[in-house]
């Protein structure tokens, strides 16, 4: 291996980690705020069944 490469890989391998740490909360609450978002247009139906007869 060519010198460096060793640090280059610690270097990706952090700047990987950094990114993960930042996008993976912004993922999960899109995920719940996407459920939530789901109950709610479920329940706007059944409101608008109910309301309709």
């Amino acid at each position: 291996m060519q010198p460096g490469t060793f640090e280059l890989l610690i270097l990706v391998f952090i700047f990987l980690g950094l990114q993960a740490w930042w996008i993976i909360p912004i993922v999960i609450k899109n995920n719940k705020l996407n459920n939530r978002g789901n109950d709610l247009r479920e329940e706007i139906k059944q409101l608008e069944k109910l309301y309709k007869k």
